[in-house]
């Protein structure tokens, strides 16, 4: 976009066709934001059981994992 650029008007025809050309380029503009808009929010997809159970298994082996190195470190450096 050039903001820089002057133009001259002579009619008042220029002007209106200028217009209904900015006036265009709003429109598809607007357009075009909504639908990136409507993809930003779109749901996913549905899983399938196989993944969520997947997923699962791979959190609360995370979470054991955390939960181990935990309760090592709390009895190595307990105080005695």
């Amino acid at each position: 976009m050039d903001v820089e650029k002057k133009e001259k008007y002579e009619t008042l025809n220029e002007i209106r066709l200028r217009k209904e050309i900015v006036l265009s380029e709003i429109r598809r503009d607007n357009q075009q934001m909504a639908i990136l808009w409507k993809e930003l929010f779109k749901k996913p997809a549905p899983r399938k059981k196989g993944f969520t159970l997947a997923s699962l298994m791979s959190t609360g082996a995370g979470l054991a994992d955390g939960f181990m190195l935990a309760w090592k470190l709390y009895r190595k450096y307990k105080k005695k």
